[in-house]
């Protein structure tokens, strides 16, 4: 017997707000959480605009409390999660706790790297023989720690200390999905009480700017205004617009909630995940990997399709991505569920895209609305899938979250609101 799965405490620092309020009022009211990059200098390159957290948008030099990005947003959600009303840790086992989070593949510092080729150049005879040295000057221990992937879950374990099992998703835009997937079955089949899940991106660089210009992924129409660059399902998209950020989510079982006195926030019903390894950046001719997703969530949710009431899409603004996740849609669903796509507010947060989109379908099952796909000025007719463009009220009782990774990596997630 499987075991009911809620989320029952969260924390976020994301471009719309840091609080469960502020990321409802842009919701509701449609606001843009993409600004002006302040963080590193735009001249060189195409895109001067980006999803970015308040509190991240900042010269590098700025930054003091905190050794990088994603451990400023990380520490940042892990307070909200604590401060959420009745986390107390005290109801729990640390030995029955699971962290499983989805997370940028980390790579050196850029900056650190440079200096440290250019010193090791000015003694180019002895550039192997002094290797050593140089580096000593450059590097310090917790540089190279930084480097590995489960320095993210150490960060959360300085908080919140657990003792169960723990892992990172590297799955690019759909990781943080799939890390909520595994919390998802981990508490489910009982190995443990509480996961916390989420995901955290910090990928608005000059050197992730450069890759993205180079492969055409983002949009760098100068014709169109900085909050009209998101434009998922819209004629006039042309590519993504960056995002970085963290949200982070507390699971339990229902009966561990309800025994603790904890408020369920949203129930996960079903997980689906697949591969489909055709191309880097384009998805399969036939919409393989999504259609898998979704019918597998569906299968795990025990559903039908004509109950799922909602999808909130994947909806990077690519010309390609929106189209297959359009087609798969209407062939795994209808052409007349509901869709929206949040990235239209605040840009592709990439590793923790998931985790975001998941916030937000929270707190529209909750509150009782569909936030508006912003910019869906004219649809795209050959994406036949039902786009919502304006926020509307609507009561929904599951609702369907897609997160579809470059390389083919898919994840689908079904969850079903719990009136309070």
């Amino acid at each position: 017997m499987r075991e009911r799965v809620v989320i029952t405490a969260l924390g976020c620092c994301t471009p719309l707000g840091n609080t469960y309020d502020s990321v409802t009022a842009a919701l509701r009211d449609g606001t843009t959480g993409i600004r002006e990059i302040q963080k590193f200098d735009t001249a060189s390159f195409k895109s001067h605009f980006a999803g970015v957290p308040e509190v991240g948008n900042m010269r590098t030099s700025s930054l003091k409390r905190s050794r990088s990005w994603d451990e400023l947003y990380i520490n940042n959600a892990v307070k909200g999660l604590m401060a959420w009303p009745g986390m107390d840790l005290s109801h729990f086992s640390p030995q029955r706790i699971g962290c499983f989070l989805g997370v940028d593949e980390p790579v050196p510092d850029i900056h650190q790297t440079v200096d440290f080729v250019y010193d090791l150049q000015r003694d180019a005879d002895k550039a192997f023989t002094n290797m050593a040295e140089v580096m000593e000057k450059h590097y310090r221990i917790s540089d190279f720690a930084r480097l590995d992937s489960t320095q993210v879950l150490r960060q959360v374990h300085a908080q919140i200390p657990f003792h169960g099992p723990s892992m990172v998703h590297l799955g690019l835009c759909a990781a943080s999905l799939q890390a909520i997937g595994t919390g998802f079955e981990q508490v489910a089949r009982g190995r443990v009480d509480a996961a916390i899940v989420g995901g955290a991106s910090a990928k608005v660089t000059p050197e992730h700017y450069i890759g993205l210009e180079s492969v055409d992924v983002i949009c760098t129409d100068a014709s169109l205004p900085f909050d009209g660059l998101s434009r998922p399902f819209d004629t006039r998209r042309s590519g993504y617009v960056p995002a970085e950020g963290a949200v982070l989510f507390l699971l339990e079982s229902y009966t561990h909630a309800l025994r603790r006195g904890a408020v369920p926030l949203m129930e996960i019903v079903g997980y689906g995940a697949s591969m489909n390894a055709s191309h880097i950046v384009k998805p399969d001719p036939e919409s393989r990997e999504m259609k898998l997703s979704m019918t597998r969530a569906l299968a795990s949710a025990g559903l039908n399709p004509s109950q799922i009431g909602l999808v909130n899409a994947h909806g990077t603004s690519t010309v390609l991505n929106d189209l297959h996740e359009s087609a798969a849609i209407c062939s795994v669903l209808s052409e007349r569920v509901p869709v929206t796509a949040n990235k239209s507010l605040h840009g592709h947060m990439i590793a923790a895209a998931g985790a975001m989109e998941t916030l937000n379908t929270l707190i529209g099952l909750r509150e009782g609305f569909i936030p508006g796909t912003r910019n869906l000025e004219t649809p795209d007719p050959q994406c036949k899938a039902n786009i919502i463009g304006q926020t509307q009220s609507a009561h929904i009782e599951y609702c369907l979250k897609n997160s579809f990774g470059m390389g083919g990596l898919a994840a689908s997630m079904i969850f079903r609101r719990i009136d309070a």
